[in-house]
């Protein structure tokens, strides 16, 4: 709704209000009147009575204005049968507020008429005077308070939202926020509007980022499958040449396929509405790990150590995801091990609100000061970057839709130690 629209429904409101006080302020007035004239006639009839009774006591009709007259207070006429006046006591001033009384009588064998009447507003006046200047002051007060509801309202809510709209166009103009300070509930919309889009703009950076690194990634080795692919069009290589060409590409064509289908996974991430998670227990789960990646990574010549020290923990997980979060963390330790010797441990812990999956390795590391920064997408410490590190941002989103928590820190075996949290439910 705009001001103009807003201001209208104001004045509109108060028209309705003052028409609804007119009315009633009418209907008071009649039904005052109405009270009045009722009064007036009762005390009418009683002065016809008392005239009458004076009336009939005279000899002679001549005497009856004098009678009349003195009842100053109100106008009398009498008339005879034939509609001539007889007598009169003022000079008549009858009004649409005059109220009238006719009372007939008999003198002497013929009829009379007696008309009275009183002016009905002489004693009303006053008191309705009194009535329309109170009137007069509420229409007055409610006018200053619907002006005043209109300048509030322009102030504190036309003028803030006002604002708004002027800032949100003006971004849609330059696509940058001015500083502007808006008050109210227009000002929290404007700031979670700020937020919302600056984190829209983070997500659109962080997938342009994603795309040139994936770009770069994938010209690597694809730069390198076109040199051999250029090579064996040659006949003069040896078939031993060939076979290490053809050895090649296809290592390098792994290298792709397994880039693409990382990439493709962290994109079509919706781990929140696509989990679903069952009840297992924690030794089914360690239990799991050791007969699932045990013998490949024997095969790769890392030792694979689980230790449950979680008793009989249970907790809700959707396992595949769950394995793919395992497989991740194991893959990225492979790629990082610099002795002979490579070991993976990992160590379950439990207390009663939580469970705790340790996985310690003996790699390179990562520097203290990058720890916060492996479960990033893209990030990699390697300096050939092989790999554009999106698996433990995989990781970061099954275990965020698990209401978990997953962080890194030194491990005591001299690499990296991922660490698990997930609440415990038995």
């Amino acid at each position: 709704m705009n001001s103009r629209k807003g201001n209208l429904i104001t004045i509109l409101a108060l028209v309705c209000v003052i028409a609804g006080f007119g009315y009633f302020y009418n209907a008071s007035v009649r039904a005052t009147l109405s009270d009045a004239a009722v009064n007036a006639k009762e005390v009418l009839v009683e002065y016809n009575t008392e005239i009458i009774a004076a009336l009939v006591k005279e000899a002679s009709v001549d005497t009856w204005d004098d009678i009349v007259n003195e009842y100053d207070e109100i106008i009398v006429t009498i008339e005879d049968s034939n509609n001539n006046e007889i007598a009169q006591s003022n000079e008549n001033t009858w009004t649409a507020l005059d109220v009238k009384v006719q009372t007939p009588f008999e003198y002497r064998g013929k009829a009379y008429l007696i008309i009275s009447s009183v002016y009905l507003l002489e004693d009303y006046v006053a008191d309705m005077r009194a009535r329309t200047k109170f009137i007069v002051i509420e229409m007055l007060f409610l006018f200053s308070a619907f002006a005043s509801m209109i300048l509030i309202t322009h102030t504190l809510v036309m003028r803030p939202f006002r604002k708004l709209y002027k800032a949100i166009e003006e971004y849609d103009k330059t696509g940058e926020f001015e500083k502007k300070r808006i008050t109210g509930y227009a000002g929290k919309v404007y700031r979670r509007f700020v937020s919302m889009t600056e984190n829209l703009e983070s997500n659109q950076r962080n997938q342009r980022r994603i795309i040139a690194s994936i770009s770069h990634d994938i010209k690597t080795p694809l730069t390198s499958i076109m040199g051999y692919a250029e090579r064996l069009q040659k006949d003069n290589i040896s078939q031993e040449r060939r076979v290490h060409y053809l050895d090649t590409v296809y290592e390098k064509s792994l290298e792709i396929k397994e880039l693409v289908n990382e990439f493709d996974e962290y994109l079509s991430l919706d781990q929140k509405q696509q989990t679903h998670r069952e009840l297992f227990p924690v030794e089914r789960i360690a239990s799991a790990i050791r007969n699932d990646y045990a013998t490949d990574l024997e095969a790769a010549g890392i030792v694979l150590s689980v230790n449950n020290y979680a008793d009989d923990a249970q907790i809700e997980i959707d396992r595949l995801k769950f394995k793919r979060v395992f497989g991740n963390i194991f893959a990225n330790s492979t790629k990082h091990f610099k002795s002979k010797e490579k070991i993976i441990r990992v160590d379950i812990y439990a207390d009663k609100g939580n469970v705790y999956f340790h996985i310690n390795d003996n790699g390179e590391g990562v520097p203290e000061e990058n720890l916060e920064l492996i479960f990033e997408p893209l990030y990699t410490s390697d300096e050939g970057r092989k790999l554009a590190g999106l698996g433990l941002s995989i990781c970061r989103e099954i275990i965020d839709a698990h209401s978990g928590r997953i962080y890194a820190q030194q491990s005591d075996l001299g690499g990296l130690e991922v660490i698990i949290e997930l609440d415990r439910k038995k």
